[in-house]
């Protein structure tokens, strides 16, 4: 049987299955699904467990051996992780010959972090299928991503509001381990209650990820003191230039977009939400539109292509020095 992510937890509770095959290329979705799976088991009498990793040199007699009775539990969990989704021809011919015979006192789970067409089509995948219960993990998709982060901060007892959901799925950028990394870091000092914007960005003003887009946007609204601060922080914390560089050039992409389709008559609203600008940066990004002009936002992008080279070697100078000087150029003051 085939199922999604939303309806494991309503089988387990069914009652659990001989073999689990789970693939999916969304890293913290399948170790939550694993996890839920191994965390069942337990309580019902699977307290031993055995992780096999399956890479090209996997000797595949290993999980005949696994199988052997255990002199300290009756019931056992093999965790057979085959990264690539690909057991070759002898892995193919051993589970399919599982899949054939279960044994009950044995939970066999695969997991697969790469999960393609012909995976999901292979002989030996459909055998594993037909004997237990198949778990295919999709990525979340963008206009996906904020019912996915509500329905995380609900979880915690959050009532996010709406601009707080749209803020979050713009700067995580679909990244789930780092989304539930600060839905986590939010009911840890928030608590439960509603989430206002002001409440995420104090938040998680420490995280380096945030913090990148803070001083993007002090750039675009030409706060040179807030700018230098950022960029200082950030500097503090290591923070990757290539991770910085990213905020930095998106925003400016964003205004030069906004600019380019106010000059051709488009209507603001429709702009905005083609854009995904959320409400409270729409004032931000009207304002950096009107004050920078082709030739500042040619020279930007210059300066940002230098500190890409200076970041990996291939030009002279510090880059946080020239990352300085864009603020200055982009300032109130430049």
């Amino acid at each position: 049987m085939v199922l999604r992510i939303e309806q494991l937890a309503a089988s387990l509770q069914r009652g659990l299955a001989p073999v689990y095959l789970i693939g999916g290329e969304e890293p913290l979705l399948l170790q939550e699904c694993c996890d839920l799976i191994r965390e069942t088991a337990k309580a019902q009498g699977f307290v031993e467990r055995e992780i096999l990793q399956a890479d090209g040199n996997f000797d595949w007699s290993a999980l005949q051996q696994a199988a052997a009775p255990s002199l300290f539990a009756s019931q056992k969990i093999i965790d057979l992780r085959l990264r690539t989704g690909k057991p070759g021809r002898e892995g193919a011919k051993v589970l399919t010959e599982w899949a054939g015979a279960p044994d009950p006192n044995m939970l066999l789970m695969v997991s697969c972090e790469k999960w393609d067409a012909s995976s999901r089509k292979s002989k030996w995948a459909s055998s594993l299928e037909k004997a237990g219960q198949r778990v295919d993990i999709w990525p979340v998709k963008s206009q996906q991503l904020p019912g996915w982060l509500e329905q995380r901060m609900r979880q915690h007892g959050m009532q996010p509001e709406p601009e707080v959901l749209r803020i979050l799925a713009d700067r995580l950028e679909g990244n789930l381990l780092a989304a539930r990394q600060e839905i986590d870091r939010l009911a840890l000092l928030r608590g439960a209650g509603v989430v206002t914007v002001d409440d995420v960005m104090k938040v998680v003003a420490d995280s380096s990820r945030f913090e990148s887009f803070a001083l993007a946007e002090h750039m675009l609204s030409g706060n040179l003191r807030e700018g230098l601060r950022a960029a200082a922080g950030l500097k503090r914390m290591n923070t990757p230039i290539p991770m910085l560089l990213g905020a930095l050039l998106k925003e400016l992409k964003t205004t030069e977009a906004f600019r380019l389709a106010m000059r051709a008559g488009e209507a603001e609203t429709t702009v905005f939400r083609r854009l995904n600008i959320w409400q409270n940066r729409q004032a931000i990004v009207r304002a950096a539109a009107r004050r920078l002009d082709t030739r500042k936002l040619y020279a930007a992008f210059k300066q940002l292509s230098l500190i890409d080279r200076q970041s990996k070697g291939r030009a002279a100078g510090d880059p946080w020095q020239s990352i300085d000087d864009l603020l200055l150029q982009l300032s109130n003051q430049g």
